[in-house]
């Protein structure tokens, strides 16, 4: 792993939550013990409190003072965000793979039991409590010396009760000495084996901490292309005589493959731009930078607006890959006249709403989608009359192939007649109560793709041509 990752706060803050972890489980278990000792002494028949060892509870006690002052150290009086020093690691696992050691004496001091007796009881139990929990240093070293201490720990007292060890099995000896001395290496092998499932740990750490970087990289970079993205979208509505524009837009993830815009050409007229890229993310938003930028300066270099298509195909068909595309369509203003022209590829339907009848008109696209092949389609724009009050409207597939838990789509023909029932609003209210019926049909199924809506109403006699 790189030195970055292993000096990540994430990875200090996760490997020190490990050893208050652990340090906190060796308090409760010691208090554990401690309350079922008092229980065995308060209903033992042959032993009470006054024959209990002074050595034992002092030992005890001890033990779980240091382990109390600890645990408080580790939460409330060292800078979290430093790693723990190795050294601090190592006495701590010298403290506490001694104590059993130091219990087995204070048994032995009490004359309740012989030292080989103790090296087999209770005490002896403790060094692999203390060996186990060292995993959580997350540290091989550490694994390994308290296998060690242990090991030598359990050493002194086979040592120290040679006499007794030293018969054979047949004779006045509690054990063989030979039988002690392996259990001495299996306590040793028990904390090289520590040490190597806290190298394993490690290792799986070291990876989760990367991928949670990785992850957390990755949503700064589409946080900061979903600002790009919504910055170069249209601030505020446009001031055209004659028309109320509004536009709209909700992407399925934090970038979309959706945009709209409008573009004030060089002979005063007014370009409406809708589009929408196959797909969702941050590949789809990055392809709607360079189709913006492409379709304004095709709109104003070309006066035609075949023309500008045209070009701007051209230059998509270069850039985008094999399967990606661009639907999209224009609708080109006079300011002041009641006639547009639109133009669509492979973007549709589009649609007018026509306030003197509450109808719906809707009409398909004229080429196919940008990207798919070069060359000129030989399309023209359509010209369209709008009377005042009439609404033209531009969506993407995201409004209508939304499906409910049925995974039935709202369908073209929903929107349509949802149109015709809320067409005489105002354009934010429009596209809000288009949204709130789309969203009313398919309940609390996600939303697949992107929502894209502008909507271009002719303004009535005496209303402001202003937004």
């Amino acid at each position: 792993m790189s030195r970055r990752i292993e000096a990540s706060g994430a990875l200090v803050e996760a490997m020190n939550d490990a050893v208050r972890f652990r340090t906190a489980a060796v308090l409760l278990i010691l208090m554990g013990t401690m309350v079922v000792n008092v229980v065995r002494l308060a209903t033992s028949g042959d032993q009470g409190f006054s024959d209990e060892p002074i050595g034992v509870p002092l030992v005890m006690g001890m033990l779980v003072v240091y382990e109390g002052l600890t645990l408080l150290w580790l939460w409330r009086f060292r800078d979290r965000s430093r790693p723990l020093s190795g050294g601090w690691m190592y006495a701590n696992a010298a403290i506490e793979c001694s104590a059993p050691t130091a219990l087995g004496f204070a048994i032995v001091a009490g004359g309740l039991v012989t030292l080989e007796q103790a090296a087999l009881g209770p005490a002896s139990h403790m060094y692999g409590l203390f060996i186990v929990l060292s995993i959580l240093h997350v540290r091989l070293p550490v694994g390994v010396f308290a296998g060690a201490v242990s090991a030598v720990g359990l050493g002194v007292l086979v040592i120290t009760a040679d006499d007794g060890f030293g018969a054979s099995a047949g004779g006045d000896g509690f054990l063989p000495q030979s039988v002690e001395v392996f259990s001495a290496v299996l306590v040793l092998a028990t904390g090289g084996a520590a040490g190597l499932v806290a190298l394993r740990m490690r290792r799986y750490l070291l990876t989760a901490v990367a991928e949670a970087e990785a992850r957390q990289e990755a949503e700064r970079d589409l946080q900061a292309a979903a600002l790009i993205q919504q910055s170069l979208m249209p601030s505020e509505a446009p001031s055209v005589e004659g028309f109320e524009i509004v536009g709209w837009n909700r992407p399925a993830d934090q970038t979309g493959g959706d945009y709209y815009d409008w573009v004030p050409l060089e002979d005063g007229r007014f370009a409406v731009c809708i589009a929408d890229v196959t797909g969702h993310g941050l590949g789809p938003a990055m392809i709607t930078c360079f189709c913006r930028a492409y379709a304004r300066s095709a709109l104003r270099v070309e006066r035609r607006i075949a023309a500008a298509l045209n070009r701007l195909n051209g230059e998509l068909n270069q850039d985008l890959s094999a399967g990606r595309f661009v639907t999209f369509a224009t609708v080109v203003l006079t300011p002041g006249n009641d006639r547009v022209v639109s133009i669509s590829a492979g973007h549709g339907p589009l649609m007018i709403y026509r306030r003197g009848g509450g109808e719906v008109e809707s009409f398909g696209a004229d080429a196919l989608p940008l990207g798919v092949h070069d060359g000129d389609d030989g399309v023209e724009p359509v010209a369209h009359r709008l009377a005042e009050g009439d609404a033209f409207v531009l969506v993407t597939d995201g409004f209508f192939e939304w499906a409910n838990a049925s995974r039935e789509q709202f369908g073209m023909e929903r929107l349509r007649r949802s149109l015709a029932r809320h067409g005489d609003q105002d354009g934010d209210r429009l596209i809000q109560s288009l949204l709130n019926d789309v969203e009313t049909f398919v309940g609390s199924a996600p939303q697949p793709d992107d929502l894209t809506a502008v909507v271009i109403r002719r303004r009535s006699s005496g209303q402001e041509s202003g937004p």
